[in-house]
């Protein structure tokens, strides 16, 4: 009976530590990026070797400060924020955001007329598109809500030659965060067919 006792007693400690190391375990974050629109498949038309595509820079882009985190935020009510403690973005939101315009406008607009670039500020462009974006979040059950100021300025770059103000609501398809970023991601989509309109009724001889 002894001897028995003494052989249960460390596998009983065995089985307890292995349950607390497995209650012990963080779950692994989930991280996100917004995604740009595919292809479209645009026709591009004949256009003379000498005559060169204009350039569109895309920035600066300004976003409210609450929403520099790593961590997606939520909203609950008009004043109460939420950040999710296990869903992240891959970089910061602005950085995103900045990339996904660039790649949307590249696809907007005809790669045989437009070469589309992010804004440096020592850097040349014939167009350059601005962005004071005050909103871009929702709650967790939708929608998405982005509002945004634009300024599209020419080769001057010191008087605006189009602007506008958007605010566009894009609901959840699906739940959890991964349906939210899609809906960010859809949002943006919105906004960049809108400019991408402005850029081209502009540039028309």
């Amino acid at each position: 009976m002894t001897s028995k006792r003494s052989l249960l007693a460390p596998l009983i400690i065995l089985l307890l530590a292995l349950q607390l190391s497995a209650c012990g375990k963080t779950p692994s974050a989930r991280i996100y990026a917004l995604a740009a629109l595919a292809e479209t498949g645009l026709q591009t038309s004949e256009r003379s070797p000498q005559e060169p595509r204009r350039i569109v820079a895309v920035g600066p882009i300004a976003l409210p400060k609450y929403l520099d985190h790593s961590a997606i935020t939520t909203r609950e009510g008009s004043t109460l924020l939420k950040r999710s403690e296990l869903d992240r973005w891959g970089g910061s939101l602005e950085d995103e955001t900045s990339r996904v315009l660039v790649e949307n406008l590249e696809r907007l607009l005809p790669d045989d007329r437009f070469l589309v670039l992010p804004w440096l500020e020592s850097g040349k462009s014939d167009y350059r598109a601005q962005l004071n974006i005050t909103r871009f979040d929702g709650p967790t059950a939708g929608p998405v809500e982005l509002k945004a100021a634009w300024l599209l300025f020419g080769e001057s770059d010191k008087v605006s030659i189009a602007s506008g103000t958007e605010t566009i609501a894009e609901p959840l398809q699906g739940d959890g965060y991964g349906a939210t970023t899609e809906a960010m991601s859809r949002a943006l989509a919105d906004l960049s067919r809108r400019i991408a309109r402005e850029i081209q009724a502009v540039s028309l001889p």
